[in-house]
């Protein structure tokens, strides 16, 4: 009677195979490695993404990082500048107020020349 009936007669599986002396085989199992399988898979890809964020992220981080260290620099040029500038015109007025001592203190010596009665011989 098994010879003479289809495969799939039984609609219970078990039953079916029984009649046929065919080995059951177990679907619950294979479906549970095939869960496995797809879940490992779908773990491997968000593992992925995940890593391929985070290097996204580094990289951006490591870009402000450098940006802002770009605006530091530029800042640290601009007051070497104004520090030169500063200097310059610091050593200007020194040496224009050195000049103006050199100027007066000639100056003084001459009026000290008319002051001085001893030189003019006023005394005799």
């Amino acid at each position: 009677m098994a010879e003479v009936l289809p495969e799939g007669f039984f609609d219970d599986p078990v039953k079916d195979a029984k009649v046929r002396n065919v080995e059951v085989r177990n679907t619950m199992e294979e479906e549970w490695e095939k869960f496995q399988k797809e879940m490992q898979t779908q773990q491997q890809v968000s593992e992925n993404l995940a890593e391929e964020d985070d290097e996204a992220a580094q990289t951006e981080r490591n870009i402000d990082e450098i940006d802002e260290q770009i605006q530091c620099f530029a800042k640290v040029e601009t007051l070497w500048d104004k520090k030169d500038e500063l200097k310059s015109k610091a050593e200007d007025r020194e040496r224009k107020q050195d000049e103006n001592e050199l100027n007066e203190s000639g100056d003084e010596a001459e009026f000290d020349e008319f002051l001085n009665w001893r030189s003019k011989g006023a005394y005799k």
